[in-house]
């Protein structure tokens, strides 16, 4: 079976979308790995890495009936020099579901992908337009995923929102990435104020680092950071 993983964030512009595309990319030098885009508020997987899509899309598979795995399958765009990775490409315009509907027109074919590994870039679905119960879909994305990340800036003025959010779904399990910005010290006190208020979700120490120049060689060149060191800190 593979090893089905979801990455969300609690609101957008907190780099979740670039970790899950590094993770993939770091996991792919050895494994096979499909990364599918299930922001429902729009895809950018696609963009990040200059795929070239088709029309290939996950709203593709949206219809009257759950997805098989070959229909997602079918979707999927190989990614230039990076052999093991495949990526099924979002939603281009509009919102799409919330993650409990997604998940359930999709999720038996994310289960049954031939990959090692399955990474969904869930975007920030506890805080979606349309979300009716942040805990029904917190539920969702534990009872498929087997390994959650939620990552988080350490950015003081978002923290308070963050837990919030997290505790208003309370996720049967998940593990926090910060992506750490702050000065050591800052950073130390804003991982005890979550370990103090979240304490059922451990922190991940992973060292992910971001700023606007990294940003910059990613955007250019389409080639993600490496996560070598947190995919043997996460044990993936």
């Amino acid at each position: 079976m593979s090893l089905l993983v979801g990455v969300h964030t609690t609101r957008a512009g907190q780099t979740s979308t670039y970790w899950a595309v590094s993770l993939a990319w770091s996991l792919s030098e050895r494994r096979s790995v499909m990364l599918v885009d299930c922001d429902m508020e729009g895809g950018t997987i696609a963009d990040l890495l200059y795929l070239r899509t088709a029309d290939r899309s996950l709203g593709n598979c949206f219809g009257d009936r759950s997805a098989r795995p070959d229909e997602l399958e079918a979707q999927a765009v190989a990614v230039p020099g990076r052999a093991g990775l495949r990526v099924v490409p979002g939603l281009r315009g509009g919102y799409g579901f919330e993650v409990s509907e997604c998940l359930r027109r999709v999720g038996p074919a994310l289960t049954g992908l031939g990959a090692d590994v399955v990474i969904a870039d869930l975007g920030h679905p506890l805080a979606h337009p349309g979300l009716r119960s942040p805990r029904s879909s917190a539920e969702a994305i534990c009872a498929l995923f087997q390994r959650v990340f939620v990552v988080l800036r350490d950015e003081p003025a978002l923290v308070s929102r963050s837990i919030t959010v997290l505790r208003a779904a309370r996720p049967p399990h998940g593990e926090i990435v910060f992506c750490r910005q702050r000065s050591r010290s800052l950073h130390r006190r804003i991982t005890e104020t979550m370990e103090r208020e979240l304490p059922d979700l451990p922190i991940r120490d992973v060292m992910w680092r971001w700023d606007d120049r990294a940003a910059a060689r990613v955007g250019d060149g389409g080639a993600p950071l490496p996560l070598d060191g947190a995919v043997r800190e996460l044990r993936l």
